[in-house]
């Protein structure tokens, strides 16, 4: 199942390829929309639409169901070859670059070993995973299986639904999981994905520099925004695997930096800023307006939790333009972000019949959502719901804190909270004000979000990995932090802000994961890749570019840029071909509190099998490991389909039956029944309605685990809803026999309190 080396070699040349074209296009377009933009400002603004231009080429292809080896390739590369072209045809050649204010060299050498520890803590994990796979919860539900099925379909029409819950995840925005299934295209394999967030990771660093840059402080703003970036919810979540937070958050920060940048992009930046009150200072001119709008789009097309944020920014942006200029922030930017963001939420509400986000029906709008059943992954319970609970402070909030943000989370949130406020009403730039109220706006949704503090009633389990939705916040508030003008005018105290910064940082990092010897090599060598590289050879070619000739000729650069590919290259065959013989071998790493590991172990090996799930979450949280080794398996949830874009739970055996023979499944991996818990209103009995036929066999069985057992079933044929019959005869409607038995309980127990009651006073 190894994928084989010209395989390997047409994938790797495709990705070359198509990266070359994105630059041209990443780099005219650029020149063409904002030409004043020098150094790290100008490169965060290639990439920024470079990815744009890569997903805009990947949904027009998913839209025409042509999501092929052959059509990634031709679109990756000649849409952003056309782009080039346009821009190149466009581009102005008489204006000067601004440049960056100058930095101490010891300031720079500060940011530079950060970033190098922050890009080298997160390659650990990632590396890890190459070896193992990805097993995050988020990961193996939903993220790659929709990864998956976009490759697997072609297509990005139609939706996939993972599993019965109320969430309707196959409506989130999926911009994520269309590059990660892309990656799958290209390369016959996901032994990419682990290493995606490596790059996502590597643009939030750049981001967070440049939010400082026209202040000269990008070095405090980086080490401010890595406090975040460490954070043990991120290390713990994020590195290796699909989810994407990262991805959202970068982009996010690239918003936030090019609104702070678009208003001093006319004149050169020397010096200190003296950000005094400036009559143009949130009066964008087109071209920044348009940066932000693509960075935006970016970052609510990969996770619907950026709408907060983004949607505080976008209308303070609008009212702050003032009269006469509300009408062009609102076109530039708005269009901007909805030609890039706007994809996922056009098209839930052509499924939907009008609703962008079907997951609120949005108040007394009461628009269309899917009419689902009220399941969860776990109880639906927000912080807000214990805010006042000092015993879930205690023994859940505090500790879960400390291991989401290290043993400083007081002073950091502090810090946050203190700086965004200040800013809000003392800032004299607008375009800071707003971005500071973002930040607390978007804290404020996340105490009321639910499933913050999910868990049963008085266990928020769920709480510390979901101090995610809190991130975006904390991020724009802390990279803000240096802003203030208190803490940056004179040379001196900003000099200060950075060392205390950077003593909270290694102070924060030092219970970071542990780091693997075997690791360092590929440790080293992304962090030479994704830092050293990149502002070594940015910092030798433009220092001199005010002068007369830069200091570094094209032919170092390109020889080094070839040496890192090169590495990359033959590295990178070597770890495709070791993902292929280990990943998923550890099968117990799935779901590690129980679940079907033996059920995966034997999917593995399985190749262009088209299976079906039913049952608990055990099946449905894990169902990537079904996938197969080469992910080459169909795997779809047995469920039924409603208006508009509903998926329930099959409630009778005649449905369920008749899903199977429709979808022509080979196997059938499931639990006893739908929910775990004997007094569950939606638990039905899908193995019962499905063993003794005689066109299914047994293949695995695990009888003994928790919280249920679980199966895996060969199916041979059509099969008979005779089974069906015989049930109705021998049992009740199942949610009636759950009331039933719940009934019976009750009765019993009264009466052993009745004899205990009438034995006593004998």
């Amino acid at each position: 199942m190894t994928p084989t080396l010209a395989s390997y070699v047409i994938g790797a040349a495709a990705i070359l390829g198509i990266a070359l074209s994105l630059w041209l296009g990443g780099y005219w377009l650029r020149r063409w929309i904002v030409p004043e933009f020098s150094g790290a400002l100008a490169r965060l603004a290639e990439i920024t639409i470079a990815v744009a231009l890569l997903l805009l080429s990947l949904q027009l292809l998913g839209t025409l169901s042509i999501l092929t080896l052959g059509w990634i390739i031709a679109g990756g590369i000649l849409i952003p070859l056309a782009a080039a072209g346009v821009g190149y045809r466009f581009a102005r050649r008489d204006v000067e670059e601004v440049a960056a204010p100058a930095i101490p060299g010891w300031a720079f050498l500060v940011a530079i070993g950060v970033a190098s520890w922050v890009v080298a803590e997160w390659s650990f994990p990632s590396q890890l995973n190459l070896d193992q796979g990805m097993f995050g919860g988020d990961t193996t539900w939903y993220h790659m299986p929709a990864a998956a099925r976009f490759i697997q379909e072609g297509s990005t029409n139609h939706l996939h639904y993972t599993d019965p819950l109320r969430l309707a995840v196959w409506f989130y925005p999926q911009s994520s999981e269309l590059l990660h299934g892309s990656l799958m295209g290209l390369m016959k394999s996901d032994w990419l994905s682990p290493l995606f967030n490596m790059f996502c990771v590597g643009v939030a660093l750049l981001a967070c520099w440049c939010v400082g840059r026209p202040y000269a402080v990008g070095p405090a703003t980086l080490v401010a925004g890595s406090l975040v970036l460490s954070a043990g919810v991120m290390i713990e979540t994020q590195p290796g695997e699909g989810r994407n937070d990262i991805m959202a958050f970068a982009f996010l920060v690239a918003f936030a930096v090019f609104l702070i940048n678009g208003h001093q992009r006319k004149a050169p930046v020397t010096g200190e800023v003296d950000d005094k009150p400036d009559p143009r200072a949130a009066l964008l001119d087109r071209g920044p307006l348009i940066m932000a709008g693509i960075a935006a789009g970016i970052s609510i097309a990969t996770k619907l939790s950026m709408l907060a944020p983004v949607g505080v920014i976008f209308l303070g942006m609008i009212l702050v333009s003032g009269k006469g200029r509300r009408l062009a922030t609102t076109l530039w930017m708005g269009g901007a972000m909805f030609v890039v963001g706007g994809y996922w939420y056009v098209r839930a509400m052509i499924f939907t019949g009008g609703n962008p986000a079907p997951q609120s029906a949005f108040g007394p709008l009461h628009l269309p959502i899917p009419d689902q059943m009220p399941l969860d992954p776990r109880p639906r319970f927000s912080v807000l719901h214990y805010i006042q609970d000092p015993y879930i402070y205690r023994y859940w909030f505090l500790p879960r804190l400390d291991d989401a943000l290290g043993v400083l989370f007081p002073l950091i949130l502090i810090m946050a909270a203190v700086a965004a406020v200040w800013l809000v009403f003392k800032s004299k730039n607008r375009v800071v004000r707003v971005l500071a109220l973002a930040s607390l706006a978007t804290a404020v949704v996340y105490l009321g979000t639910p499933l913050t503090a999910a868990g049963q009633e008085g266990q928020p389990r769920g709480f510390f990995t979901n101090t995610r939705y809190l991130m975006p916040g904390l991020i724009l508030a802390l990279t803000l932090l240096p802003l203030v003008r208190q803490l940056r005018i004179p040379k001196k105290r900003a000099n200060q802000t950075l060392i205390f910064l950077t003593i909270v940082f290694a102070v924060t990092v030092l219970t970071s994961p542990k780091w693997y010897p075997s690791f360092v090599p590929g440790a080293l060598f992304l962090v030479i890749a994704i830092v050293w590289a990149p502002v070594g050879l940015t910092w030798l070619k433009t220092s001199g570019r005010f002068k007369d000739r830069p200091r570094l000729g094209n032919g170092i650069t390109v020889g080094v840029v070839g040496a890192i590919i090169l590495i990359a290259g033959v590295w990178g065959r070597g770890e495709e071909v070791g993902y292929a013989n280990k990943h998923y071998t550890r099968d117990t790493l799935f779901l590690q509190d129980g679940g079907p590991q033996v059920a995966f172990a034997y999917t593995r090996d399985l190749r262009d099998k088209r299976i079906a799930i039913a049952g608990s979450g055990e099946i449905f949280f894990g169902q990537y490991g079904f996938y197969g080794v080469d992910r080459s398996n169909l795997v779809q949830y047995i469920g039924v389909e409603g208006d508009d874009g509903t998926f329930r739970l099959t409630t009778t055996c005649e449905s369920f039956i008749n899903q199977i023979n429709d979808g022509d499944y080979d196997y059938l991996v499931t639990s006893e029944y739908t929910q775990d818990a004997p007094e569950a209103d939606y638990r039905y009995p899908v193995r019962a309605w499905v063993k003794d036929d005689p066109n299914v066999e047994e293949v695995v069985a695990e009888p003994e685990i928790t919280p249920q057992a679980d199966y895996v079933y060969k199916i041979n044929g059509p099969l008979s809803l005779d089974t069906c019959k015989k049930l109705e005869d021998k049992t009740l409607d199942p949610a009636a026999e759950a009331v039933a038995k719940r009934e019976a309980e009750q009765e019993a127990e009264q009466a052993r309190l009745e004899a205990a009651a009438a034995k006593e006073s004998q």
